[in-house]
């Protein structure tokens, strides 16, 4: 993790709506809502989140539900689930781990027919 680790959602807690950041953000609680973040979101062993995530990276330990649009990297780890649409140009999933996603890898803009070259 890149980084110095700024804020902290703790177990027993949750958190419903919109939250948007920098740096790195480790949630072991409940979230719901949507995020948008240029750093590093951590869901942490007991972490829950359903949402809408647009971020940097993120790293799963917990369960992530929802539709999730990394710049950079998604890593699930051993205990980790993730349901849901992925997008991120690199996926790391570890054993153990559970994915039931539709994953969308590479460039996101895609040729339109009329530009493809003849043969």
């Amino acid at each position: 993790m890149k980084g110095r680790l700024q804020n902290f959602l703790d177990s027993g807690t949750s958190f419903e709506g919109k939250i948007s950041f920098t740096g790195s953000v480790r949630i072991d609680g409940h979230f719901r809502g949507s995020a948008m973040a240029d750093g590093t979101l951590i869901v942490g062993e007991t972490g829950t989140i359903d949402a809408k995530l647009e971020v940097r990276s993120l790293i799963v330990r917990g369960s992530v539900v929802g539709e999730v649009t990394a710049k950079e990297s998604v890593e699930v780890g051993p205990q980790g689930r993730l349901d849901g649409v992925v997008r991120t140009p690199r996926l790391r999933i570890d054993d153990g781990a559970r994915l039931t996603a539709r994953i969308e890898m590479g460039d996101p803009v895609r040729s339109e027919p009329s530009a493809l070259p003849r043969l």
